[in-house]
């Protein structure tokens, strides 16, 4: 996977942050309005081959707080497009997501009303080995099956620069929708499969909300 950029030893935390800017706000509401407009258009054509249809979709699914698998559309794409271009453009996608991400957590992350867990012993272990290699850690977990999710709440934490961060993104994530992409061209997996594990994935989703969904209503109506 080459090189990245040469990191420093470790990233000083500046001040807590007091207040969220419009941009957070702003583009927090953008990437909710495109994770409904996201599920419409999977109701309605899940069987699009349209590479701006992947490259819309990749922006929620690889958003930090996304419920969409990225999985089984690249190898979809796989079956229907070419490699290469599916890949350039979940791609493309991903790198939009990677700005929101970061104009969007690393100020919330280090908002003074939640970072007290910088205080916790665990994360100050885990922050100490990230900033060891924060660039490498990015491609490896980026690309690997490991959870994506903790490395990067990891990076906006220590507000990790945007750059290097969607440099890593890219590195680790090309390839990655580069092998989905081939499963799906090298395999002849039904689009019944595919449709169908998209549909269990949100099932697990929605198991695992309803408890504290159920918790929440409860608290509202005892209020």
């Amino acid at each position: 996977m080459g090189q990245g950029p040469p990191d420093p030893p470790g990233f000083p935390e500046g001040p807590p942050v007091t207040r969220l800017g419009p941009l957070v706000w702003i583009c927090g509401a953008f990437m909710i309005v495109i994770g409904i407009v996201t599920s419409i258009l999977m109701l309605r054509d899940f069987e699009s081959n349209s590479y701006l249809y992947l490259a819309f979709y990749s922006i929620p699914a690889n958003t930090a707080i996304s419920l969409f698998p990225h999985e089984p559309v690249l190898i979809y794409f796989g079956k229907v497009g070419d490699l290469l271009l599916t890949a350039a453009w979940a791609s493309a996608g991903t790198f939009v997501a990677g700005i929101l991400d970061h104009v969007v957590f690393v100020p919330v992350l280090n908002h003074q009303s939640i970072a007290g867990y910088k205080d916790k012993r665990f994360y100050r272990k885990a922050i100490g080995y990230f900033n060891k290699w924060p660039f490498a850690t990015l491609v490896v977990t980026g690309f690997t099956p490991i959870p994506f999710f903790p490395f990067k709440f990891l990076c906006f934490s220590v507000g990790y620069p945007m750059w290097k961060y969607v440099t890593a993104l890219l590195v680790a994530r090309f390839p990655r929708y580069y092998l989905y992409a081939l499963l799906g061209a090298t395999i002849p997996i039904p689009n019944w499969v595919l449709i169908a594990s998209v549909a269990f994935i949100f099932t697990l989703y929605g198991i695992k909300a309803a408890p504290m969904a159920w918790r929440r209503w409860k608290a509202w109506r005892a209020r």
